[in-house]
């Protein structure tokens, strides 16, 4: 597109290079080479120039005469100013700004590190995000907005969530003291939005809070999420909640989602890469990470997806260059549905379950009086309050969590919270150390319901929100059982172990009998049963995601070696062959004595 082309009038306009805006009625100089950016239709020099970002250069000649070139590059796009981190020494970038087909006016603040790739990239955000481009003009596009330095200075963050202790950055807003803007290589606002009022949302969704302790929870856990840094919480947690199709667990983690974006949208399913969570976490520092369907997820990486968005940090990735990429990291709480538990999952690609991903990620029944309802709230069924929440978390959401953390701020609870915490914790009585950890994350939960209580922006009376947390993780903790996690995997191995190759990998220890091939060791008959005679080996194939020490140790607690030696926890068997080796003699009705 040339400067003689038509293109509709317009009566103002502005125009920049790397000059302030300069009015219609203003003398305006374009310069012979560089750039200017015009909001409306302009006429300069007998040439009309329409609005966009325009590149002027010159050319000659062979008889040495000049000519002015005038290119249009793509729409109004301004680079209002330098962004970079609160210390000035990283995460510098420009601040865009443009107005899209639509005449809706946007922003992004663009890495600088962009500047240096391949320029498909930046303009390909700003094609998706709606600024008329020429196509044939991206490089000179991009070498625009490198050439352009503002005086204006803009605090940017790569992470969203707590910028110090008085702001809080998403990629909509930021709330609190001071002021900064979130920066990403990519345009997502991570479906971070607003829609319909505060007190919508508080009539639609938080009304049928008191009543209902798992709805509680997950309102608890999408709040809560901000509280983790200033309690100097250094990983998030995980709660699943676990019964059949239908029952309400999906609408209560959408509603959760509502806290701080669209319902169906702010909500994910687990249905994706580990890499695709893995960067959706990182855009949920400080806050949640709500994921639908655990049946879907991929059993041969679920597992370690757990552990990475619990313990905030992703994988260590490579540069082109062979150099190590950043690690990103964040600190959030997963809160998961579905009708299969996560060791169900992982046991689909043959993977066994380990004591912490089941503490990170904690399996609640769903399973309430109306589904996953204990209150109606004057609803006909528990299908038709589900219904009526899942349609109101898309008109009414992303209100309740910014102020949420505007009325942290403005309390000055921040400091607060670490004793706040332990008021809580001394409601809760766990039975052992894995325990103790899930105790605190339920207190946590609960922490986050009593002051946003306090705060007017749920209907909970004082004291309910803990009350409901208290009851959820006794429940958990019942359904548990005594004793570490690994102990009861451990003996769940042996005794399936025995279960399956109790009658063709062991051999009688009688003379005469016929031997076994890849033998994990004998039996002998008592007058309770069988005895099982396990082999170094054998025992070591039987629970063979566990070191062998453990597994001794577990079996020792529980009385399951019911023969061994002084010091020793092997006792030795003079078998017909002659052979006189050190076995474990382990009872299979002791396997039963935890869990």
């Amino acid at each position: 597109m040339n400067a003689s082309e038509k293109q509709p009038k317009t009566r103002s306009c502005a125009t920049i290079n790397v000059t302030p805006l300069a009015p219609a009625a203003t003398k305006i100089a374009i310069p012979k080479n560089g750039y200017s950016v015009h909001d409306t239709e302009i006429t300069y020099n007998g040439q009309r120039f329409y609005p966009g970002v325009w590149m002027h250069y010159s050319t000659r000649t062979e008889e040495g005469e000049e000519t002015a070139r005038h290119e249009w590059l793509c729409g109004p796009l301004h680079v209002d100013a330098i962004t970079r981190n609160s210390t000035c020494s990283e995460g510098y970038g420009r601040l865009l700004r443009f107005t899209n087909l639509d005449g809706k006016e946007l922003s992004w603040a663009l890495p600088s590190e962009l500047l240096a790739g391949r320029p498909e990239r930046i303009v390909s955000t700003l094609f998706n995000r709606g600024l008329k481009i020429d196509h044939s003009q991206q490089r000179e596009i991009v070498s625009y907005i490198a050439s352009q330095h503002p005086q204006s200075r803009v605090i940017s963050t790569a992470t969203t969530g707590w910028l110090g202790d008085k702001l809080f950055v998403t990629p909509l807003e930021s709330v609190g003291t001071g002021d900064a803007i979130f920066q990403s290589e990519s345009s997502s606002n991570g479906e971070y939005g607003k829609a319909g009022t505060l007190e919508g949302w508080q009539q639609s969704i938080s009304a049928i809070l008191p009543g209902n302790p798992l709805f509680q929870l997950g309102i608890g856990a999408s709040l809560a999420g901000t509280l983790l840094a200033p309690l100097r919480v250094y990983s998030g947690c995980g709660f699943h909640l676990l019964w059949d199709s239908s029952n309400g667990k999906t609408t209560i983690v959408m509603c959760a989602a509502s806290v701080w974006g669209h319902g169906n949208k702010f909500m994910r399913k687990w249905a994706a890469s580990g890499s695709g969570l893995e960067g959706l976490s990182a855009l949920r520092n400080d806050c949640l990470v709500p994921l639908d369907e655990l049946g879907q997820a991929n059993p041969a990486i679920v597992g370690e997806v757990v552990y990475a968005i619990v313990d905030g940090v992703g994988k260590q990735r490579a540069e082109p260059t062979g150099a190590a990429r950043k690690i990103r990291r964040w600190l959030a709480i997963l809160l998961s549905s579905g009708e299969i538990t996560l060791e169900t999952k992982m046991r689909e690609a043959g993977k066994p379950v380990r004591a912490g991903q089941e503490v990170r990620l904690v399996t609640v029944s769903a399973g309430r009086t109306y589904g996953a309802w204990d209150n109606l709230h004057n609803h006909l069924s528990g299908q038709a309050l589900s219904d009526a929440r899942q349609k109101a978390s898309g008109v009414h959401y992303g209100h309740a969590g910014p102020a949420f953390v505007r009325r942290l701020i403005e309390h000055g609870d921040t400091e607060k919270l670490p004793d706040l915490l332990d008021t809580i914790q001394k409601r809760f009585h766990p039975t052992s150390s894995q325990a103790a950890r899930v105790a605190r994350n339920f207190a946590i939960l609960a922490l986050a319901l009593e002051l946003a209580t306090t705060y007017g922006l749920l209907p909970l009376t004082e004291g309910e929100g803990t009350n409901s947390m208290v009851e959820l993780f006794e429940s958990w903790q019942a359904g548990r059982g005594e004793g570490p996690s690994e102990d009861r995997q451990i003996l769940r191995a042996i005794a399936d172990f025995i279960d399956r190759h109790g009658g063709s990998r062991f051999q009688s220890t009688a003379v005469g009998a016929e031997a076994v091939r890849d033998r994990a060791g004998y039996w002998e008959r008592t007058a309770s049963g069988r005895i099982y005679l396990f082999t170094r080996g054998g025992l070591q194939d039987a629970t063979q995601d566990f070191e062998l020490t453990r597994v001794l140790r577990t079996l020792d607690s529980v009385g399951a070696i019911i023969k061994k030696e002084p010091g020793k926890l092997q006792h030795r068997k003079r078998l017909p062959d002659g052979s006189n080796p050190g076995l474990y003699w382990i009872d299979p009705a002791r396997l039963e004595h935890v869990g």
